[in-house]
């Protein structure tokens, strides 16, 4: 009953086109050092992680907006300590979901994260290639570990509304690599995901993709019913690599937020110094004005990542119902592995 209450609010939320989603980073620090990624480096390295107890705060304090779809992201959130712990305050009131690298998952780790209320982790694989995997993420052994973390994820959840997905960063190099993505997804017997790559964070290049990869990516999805994406989300990505090209309007502010672990509130991820309040210390209603007048202000559709794309899909793209059934896709109740 209590996850039903949660639900409902949720889309009491969502039809009023209010806050429903939240990236919310819990520490910097990472294990990898991925070349599409700066989390591991100056200024972000050093600073302090989330307590949990702060992660009570915010879950507690959010509620009064309703519930809201919780990225937790970092760095590499298995590095923190009080995971478990901070995953359970947030399920309390919110919908916690997580993306990671997959190298600190065990069977111990998973369970506990699955008990604690998580309702969806993905893990990321960028190439079927392991040496380009692992060269991408500076880490030798990246992909088996994905692999593996994948598996031990699929296996041991809780309850079958828990998800376990693979998740690329579609480049300008990695397009060929998709199809045996899907296909090693569908062997372990997790669902695929994309996300498009961001360069809007400091200055790095834009890696776009150069063919029409909306054609590319909607033609695999056609062909693989375990590649999910939804598909009003995908159909803009060739929108979104043009040259000069931007996705615009952008809903940041407005639909969807960025929290970092000192617990400054931004309207986005790629936009950390533009902060709108702390969450932990400053009035929600005064955060609140604060992100509606930046997402007013705002001209950037500068990205067309996932936490951004699939929000602004279901809220405002055209066909309406695809959409929403493509979301049902991804989050669907999935049978449990039974152990032999």
């Amino acid at each position: 009953m209590h996850d039903l209450s949660k639900r409902l609010k949720y889309l009491h939320s969502f039809m009023r086109k209010r806050l429903v989603h939240l990236n919310l980073q819990i520490l910097y620090q990472c294990n990898f050092r991925c070349t599409i990624c700066d989390f591991w480096k100056e200024p972000y390295k050093n600073m302090p992680k989330m307590s949990a107890s702060d992660a009570w705060t915010i879950s507690g304090k959010l509620r009064g907006i309703g519930p809201q779809i919780v990225s937790i992201g970092g760095g590499e959130p298995l590095l923190h300590p009080e995971l478990p712990e901070i995953v359970r305050a947030l399920s309390k009131n919110h919908f916690p979901v997580m993306i990671c690298n997959g190298w600190y998952v065990t069977p111990e780790r998973a369970r506990e994260l699955f008990r604690a209320g998580l309702y969806e982790i993905s893990i990321s694989l960028d190439y079927a290639d392991p040496a380009k995997h692992d060269q991408q993420r500076g880490t030798p052994g990246a992909f088996e570990r994905a692999a593996q973390a994948l598996e031990i994820l699929h296996n041991n959840r809780a309850y079958p509304h828990q998800r376990v997905h693979m998740i690329s960063v579609v480049m300008e190099d990695n397009l060929d690599e998709i199809e045996p993505l899907i296909g090693l997804a569908q062997k372990i017997g997790v669902t695929y995901l994309v996300t498009l790559y961001s360069h809007a964070r400091g200055a790095k290049a834009s890696r776009a993709p150069r063919k029409d990869v909306s054609a590319h990516l909607l033609g695999l999805r056609k062909k693989y019913p375990n590649f999910i994406g939804l598909r009003g989300y995908l159909s803009r990505f060739t929108d979104a690599t043009s040259n000069g090209a931007k996705v615009v309007p952008c809903y940041a502010g407005k639909n969807l937020f960025n929290i970092d672990c000192q617990g400054n509130v931004t309207r986005c991820i790629d936009r950390l110094d533009d902060v709108a309040g702390n969450i932990l210390t400053d009035d929600l209603a005064s955060i609140e004005r604060s992100l509606e007048d930046q997402y007013e202000a705002n001209d950037c559709g500068e990205c067309w990542t996932s936490c951004r794309g699939n929000i602004e899909t279901l809220l405002y793209g055209p066909k309406r119902f695809t959409n929403l059934f493509d979301s049902h896709l991804v989050t669907k109740s999935v049978p449990l592995v039974r152990s032999s």
